[in-house]
């Protein structure tokens, strides 16, 4: 099972839930994200923008690795994974 975590800010958009256990039979982060959306399709809006890509103020962490550094969406990603998704946190 891949495992999706989400921050508090998401969880309105999540029915309250901030875990989700994803099946094991997706091979990158695309697939896994589109698995959730399936779960709580209210997510998909305030995680990728209208082109499909990372929205600029959402991080996503697999393994504790920024994938905007990794293959984006198309990261490769083990049965056993773990995502982070979270917005950023800037101020002055």
């Amino acid at each position: 099972m891949v495992k999706v975590y989400l921050s508090g800010h998401l969880k309105s958009f999540s029915g309250g839930e901030t875990e989700f256990a994803i099946d094991a039979n997706r091979e990158t982060i695309g697939e896994v994200l589109a698995a959730l959306w399936q779960k709580r399709a209210s997510l998909r809006d305030r995680i990728l923008n209208e082109q499909g890509e990372i929205r600029q103020h959402v991080n996503i962490f697999y393994d504790g690795r920024d994938v905007r550094r990794l293959n984006g969406l198309e990261t490769a990603v083990a049965p056993d994974a773990a995502l982070h998704i979270f917005n950023a946190v800037s101020g002055g």
